[in-house]
């Protein structure tokens, strides 16, 4: 599995990512670390954030989360909290989640891929690679003027999209910590 493909508006979508996530994580034994990028101050970009803040608000799972409303990681301190999670979680598997810019039939898409992303790219910014495994969901379409576009994103889309990936997120945790009970 390279990259999948969820439809936020299926019923499915929830259970659907849980399991692939589940699958990508079944021998791992650390906590994970999440690494949700983005900005709270444009509404397009404000996924990860959003994301990170219902983990750490509304669900209990074993994992490290960076990125939240309150302490969001951004372009500008992107480099130096990924070398902070490079030197507390060393050899941890880093899950990033990002929103991202597509064309109008893949907004609403949820990706899940195995390697990293280089946030930003949407909006052309060059900034470093990070995680082992990335959710990003299409918030808007690509045209020239991203970042107005980004700030005119409707934000009940984008908090939709957060609830729906931070309740896959928790649910791939909470099987991972029912398996790993049941063979204990």
């Amino acid at each position: 599995m390279n990259k999948l493909s969820f439809d936020s508006a299926s019923e499915t979508c929830i259970p659907s990512l849980a399991k692939a996530l589940l699958s990508l994580s079944k021998r791992e034994t650390k906590p994970a670390v999440i690494l949700c990028v983005g900005s709270d101050r444009l509404t397009g970009d404000s996924l990860g954030p959003l994301v990170g803040y219902h983990l750490t608000r509304s669900h209990n799972i074993n994992a490290f989360v960076y990125g939240t409303l309150d302490c969001p990681v951004t372009a500008k301190n992107l480099l130096e909290t990924s070398e902070f999670i490079k030197t507390r979680h060393p050899r941890c598997r880093v899950l990033v989640v990002d929103a991202s810019l597509g064309c109008a039939e893949d907004v609403g898409v949820i990706r899940l891929s195995r390697g990293g992303i280089n946030p930003g790219a949407g909006v052309n910014k060059v900034l470093p690679r990070v995680g082992d495994v990335s959710i990003t969901a299409v918030v808007n379409v690509l045209s020239d003027d991203r970042k107005t576009l980004l700030a005119a994103t409707h934000l009940s889309l984008v908090y939709k999209l957060s609830l729906l990936i931070s309740q896959a997120i928790a649910e791939a945790f909470k099987i991972k910590q029912s398996i790993s009970a049941i063979l204990a």
